[in-house]
């Protein structure tokens, strides 16, 4: 074999290699691929059943981690340079114009507002830095009556409103969003729809403790949720019950993670927009089940909110939607209150 063979027979032995080695890379598949990171100031985890081949699982993973980023980007208020951020801060009467996708949330969380009756309410932002639990607010601090009442009059979902173009209006200068009710429950909605945009079938996402999951888990059973048992203890790994989803939202609001005491009284981060006071009641946590968890996510402060016997009445009225409630008593013994439906729809087992 001459040197000019030779030289010809290597080059395209390395070509053949080279096809060899990369047709391997691509068709290199997962099994019960999870991933996971940092959004919204929390932590999220997608976890998938099944193989997937591992070039496709870096493309979802990377249109996750993009959309995420967006939604920050938007509805962020601990970023000063978001679109809430600009809207919150510009005290304009003549429009914002914003995204389609914060437009979207927006609207939801103004239905969701009429719907409860003013529970739920996302332009709470100055009596959450009123209150020390806000982005841009200071030490936390019990406020007097007459702040409470001057800082209200800044609030009210009915002093703003979104046009067909996505403008958003207010007729209060002072008028600001906090999406934080209602927003991780988005992100968790649109991560779903990339994966079933993917033809992935079974899968459990999480942000922040709010979920949405499809089909089975690597057992072949619907995906088990812990719903934990409500203690100001940040290690405890306790869990009040487990419920099991199949297709659906499961979201939750308690008062045990995010709070304050002041004279030894705990004040939870979650205010009531009718009084502009934090929430005080028996209530410690509020967990449902729902077709998407963005109104999961919404439904659950808006019933903590309410309390057992005006919420669980609500609920009753609601398609698909179902709750539990725990209460403390004056013992610190929790107690479970249901909807009708609520053991049923998920399968609620306890866990003591």
């Amino acid at each position: 074999m001459t040197p000019k063979q030779v030289r010809k027979s290597l080059i395209a032995l390395v070509v053949i290699l080279v096809l060899t080695v990369g047709g391997m890379l691509r068709s290199v598949t997962l099994e019960n691929p999870a991933t996971g990171g940092e959004t919204m100031g929390t932590g999220y985890s997608v976890k998938i059943t099944g193989k997937v081949k591992q070039k496709a699982l870096e493309q979802i993973y990377e249109q996750i981690q993009a959309r995420l980023t967006e939604i920050n980007r938007q509805m962020s208020t601990w970023d000063p340079d978001s679109e809430i951020s600009r809207f919150n801060h510009s005290r304009s009467l003549d429009g914002f114009q914003c995204s389609e996708e914060f437009a979207q949330v927006v609207r939801r969380a103004l239905e969701l507002s009429e719907k409860s009756g003013g529970a739920f309410d996302p332009t709470l932002q100055p009596l959450l830095n009123l209150w020390g639990f806000g982005s841009e607010g200071h030490d936390r601090n019990v406020p007097d009556e007459e702040a409470i009442r001057i800082v209200k009059e800044t609030t009210g979902a009915d002093k703003l409103s979104i046009d067909a173009s996505s403008r958003l209006l207010k007729t209060e200068p002072e008028i600001s969003l906090a999406l934080g009710a209602i927003a991780k429950g988005y992100g968790v909605d649109e991560v779903g729809k990339i994966l079933a945009q993917a033809g992935l079938e079974n899968w459990f996402i999480e942000i922040g403790g709010e979920v949405l999951a499809s089909g089975v888990n690597p057992d072949g059973v619907p995906w088990r949720i812990g719903i934990q048992y409500p203690t100001t203890n940040p290690m405890s790994s306790k869990l009040q019950g487990i419920v099991s989803v199949k297709g659906g939202a499961i979201a939750t609001s308690g008062n045990y993670r995010n709070y304050m005491e002041e004279d030894g009284v705990i004040y939870s981060h979650i205010l009531d927009p009718r009084t502009g006071r934090a929430v005080k009641s028996h209530t410690a946590s509020v967990t449902v089940s729902a077709p998407n968890c963005m109104d999961a996510d919404a439904l659950a402060t808006a019933l903590f909110v309410m309390g057992p016997e005006e919420g669980i009445s609500w609920v009753e009225s609601l398609d698909e939607v179902e709750t539990m409630f725990l209460i403390r008593d004056e013992t610190g013994k929790i107690a479970e209150r249901f909807s009708s439906g609520f053991e049923q729809a998920t399968g609620y087992s306890s866990a003591l």
